[in-house]
């Protein structure tokens, strides 16, 4: 579950937090692929409008609403669905914050090799405690323009505090039939996804520090990535995102509403998400 729960959030992140426009007169649907460790890649779909965002799978839906100032995270498995908000994650944080450090009084009880083993698998899945501020973002070309899908891209290392977080090949969004308007909803979940990891560091994901002016500025044209290549923990697992088209749309009936029949799971459900497998 916490697997389903990292792609809805890091998918944002890794199709970037683009910078604020007018409102879109439809909404942008996007369909991608995503393959894990070279498996049968699996549809994945975006819905975006101006203050709004639905990122869907087979197995869990997130859907951001800025009118609300809220996201929901619908598990179809069992019909439920955790509700998040600024105040709500500040209480997942206190809690999170008191379990580690009744896991760390537990720890010391452990020998020594085995406490390393298990600090380590720690580390691997939540990372050593969230900056205060966002670490700073680079951009490195990383090879000759090549072809993805329909588009011609540029490929680029996303650099997070120094460490490479991924890879990304950018195509512009001309090419690709976009405006800046047309993806306004990542901007308004951008903002939102900001406060949220403040509030909880294993929750902070490169769409809080990632932003669309700064890259422009940093690749020298405004585009949009038509593929992203992450590896996640201890490099066990990697994850290729890949672009198969955009529409303009009026979006489903209800798309971001929660459907009917659905309950709504506590704080303690969301914390047992968060934690490590």
């Amino acid at each position: 579950m916490r697997s389903q729960f990292a792609w809805s959030v890091g998918l944002a992140g890794a199709l970037f937090v683009l910078g604020a426009g007018g409102a879109a007169t439809a909404a942008t649907v996007i369909a991608l692929d995503e393959a894990v460790n070279a498996a049968a890649p699996q549809p994945r779909t975006m819905i975006l409008d101006t203050d709004r965002l639905r990122m869907s799978s087979e197995a869990a839906d997130v859907i951001f609403r800025g009118d609300l100032n809220k996201v929901w995270i619908l598990l179809a498995k069992n019909h439920s669905y955790l509700e998040l908000t600024p105040g709500g994650v500040e209480q997942i944080g206190a809690r999170v914050d008191q379990a580690m450090a009744q896991m760390k009084d537990k720890l010391a009880l452990v020998p020594d090799a085995q406490r390393k083993q298990i600090e380590a698998a720690l580390a691997a899945h939540m990372g050593q405690g969230a900056p205060s501020a966002p670490p700073p973002v680079a951009y490195e070309k990383a090879g000759d323009a090549r072809t993805v899908g329909a588009w011609s891209c540029a490929p680029y290392r996303v650099v997070l505090g120094g460490k490479a977080s991924s890879e990304v090949c950018i195509a512009k969004l001309s090419d690709l039939g976009l405006s800046r308007d047309d993806l306004t909803g990542f901007a308004s979940f951008g903002a939102f996804m900001a406060k949220m990891t403040a509030a909880v560091g294993a929750l902070r994901s490169p769409m809080a520090t990632l932003n669309f002016d700064s890259m422009t500025k940093a690749i020298g044209f405004e585009g949009f990535p038509v593929q992203t290549t992450s590896t996640l923990g201890d490099g066990s697992r990697q994850i290729v995102v890949t672009l198969k088209s955009i529409q303009h749309e009026d979006p489903p009936a209800g798309a971001f509403d929660i459907p009917a029949g659905y309950t709504k799971l506590d704080l303690a459900s969301m914390g047992r998400l968060l934690a490590p497998e």
